[in-house]
């Protein structure tokens, strides 16, 4: 599987560049693979050998492997043969989980994954076309299988390790945090003295282009040049080559942006809300030709967000660690408190982070055209995501770049179709504009 020096022979190679155009996901995965390597050869197990035999791991074996993926990668990779088969042995004592160091569950979780994701495409690419037998083929699938549902059932995360679709909020606080952002920016955008913050109108207009589904990296990618004000679009490309910096896995880019696969789906045109547009508008015209000004040439490069030296937003930490800093103001302001959301039995408030938004997003986007598919068709609001018509998964498919194929949509579904809440948007967004106006004009009045 390795060469001697440790680095990746074909089978796993191929799976890495094949399955993974993201280099950061690429790496991650790498590093599960080289867990499942080690664990390999402490226990002399080769899979072709057993795929002979019909046969992949045990559960037993299975169960060790879960345990071994606990440990830091370092570790293990400096381990001889024998500590490896002792960590997870009765013999030692505490479990490799409850030894100092250990990753977190989640971690662990998608190490598991990750391995579960690779034995299926060896089976199926490098095991069964060598196999004759169709008898033997099946025999080979149900142990593979029975195996990658073992590995991926093994281990629960503990952020919010339900599935998927519930990392989104429910609508009402969804549009709190929208509203809160919008109108009342000053009360989130901080420095640690409490004052309102240098980068408030374009960090406020990140946020609410988060919220309308955009991935974190995305946000610091977009250029000038994509958002079209006058008709409330913006177009997601990707804008890599404007760069003059090294591209590195920390650099804000849109994902998949370099995949050569067909139907990528990483290049769109969305349609923003009137307020969204407002708010990218307050920034350019204030912020961001205010910082441009203070220099004799322009640094921009073109891109939309840029730093207070008014440089393109180089390291993907600058948009964490702004929606780490929002994510405590709004729950310090009580609108991340969960109250009797059925979701989240033992937490007082929903986590907080960039995705976050764009999980709330996609659930509230489908809600939302399920309810106005129903309208025009006059037929009952779909409860049950099978019942959700293919036209609204492909406008989901489109708007948040997802391939055609893609099953995401139904990651979404259970928390948009068991969310009664039902809002015009428009009367949302002009509700908001007033707000916001009101609150200005108060604002003026207290100065005068």
């Amino acid at each position: 599987m390795l060469h001697d020096d440790g680095s990746i022979h074909y089978p796993f190679s191929k799976f890495l560049t094949n399955e993974f155009t993201n280099p950061h996901t690429r790496e991650l995965v790498a590093q599960s693979l080289r867990i499942f390597y080690r664990f390999c050869a402490a226990h002399q197990i080769e899979l072709v050998f057993r795929a002979q035999e019909g046969r992949c791991l045990t559960y037993d074996e299975a169960k060790k492997l879960a345990e071994l993926c606990y440990r830091p990668l370092p570790e293990v990779e400096a381990m001889g043969d024998k500590k490896v088969l002792f960590l997870a042995s009765a013999k030692a004592g505490k479990a490799p989980s409850e030894l100092p160091g250990a990753v977190e569950p989640n971690t662990a979780r998608k190490r598991l994954h990750h391995i579960a994701s690779y034995l299926d495409i060896y089976r199926e690419v490098f095991l069964e076309p060598n196999i004759r037998s169709f008898t033997a083929q099946e025999q080979l699938k149900h142990e593979y299988d029975k195996l990658g549902e073992q590995l991926r059932r093994t281990i629960r995360g503990t952020k919010q390790s339900h599935h998927l679709a519930i990392k989104s909020l429910p609508t009402d606080k969804y549009l709190s945090i929208i509203e809160a952002v919008f109108v009342r920016p000053h009360d989130l955008f901080q420095t640690a003295a409490g004052k309102s913050s240098r980068t408030l109108l374009r960090d406020r207009a990140m946020v609410l282009l988060a919220c309308e589904g955009l991935r974190p990296g995305t946000l610091g990618n977009i250029a000038v040049t994509d958002f079209r004000a006058n008709a409330e679009m913006l177009a997601i490309r990707d804008n890599r080559a404007k760069r003059r910096e090294r591209i590195s896995t920390k650099t804000p880019k849109l994902k998949l942006g370099a995949s050569t696969q067909i139907n990528s789906a990483s290049e769109t045109m969305i349609t923003l809300w009137p307020f969204t547009v407002r708010a990218v508008n307050d920034y350019i015209e204030s912020e961001r030709d205010a910082v441009l000004m203070k220099r004799l040439t322009n640094r921009s490069k073109g891109f939309l967000f840029l730093s207070d030296k008014g440089e393109p937003i180089q390291h993907r930490g600058t948009i964490t660690e702004m929606f780490s800093k929002l994510g405590k103001r709004l729950a310090a302001l009580g609108l991340l408190d969960i109250g009797d959301d059925p979701y989240f039995q033992k937490q007082e408030q929903y986590d907080f982070y960039g995705y976050v938004l764009r999980h709330s997003a996609a659930s509230f986007f489908l809600s939302q055209k399920c309810i106005e598919y129903a309208e025009k068709a006059g037929i009952t609001r779909p409860h049950d995501y099978k019942d959700v018509p293919d036209t609204v998964k492909d406008l989901m498919k489109l708007r948040f770049g997802w391939v055609p194929g893609s099953n995401m949509p139904e990651l979404y579904a259970a928390r948009a179709l068991s969310d009664n809440a039902s809002v015009v948007l428009m009367d949302f967004n002009q509700r908001l504009v007033d707000e916001a106006a009101a609150l200005k004009q108060q604002r003026e009045s207290a100065r005068v």
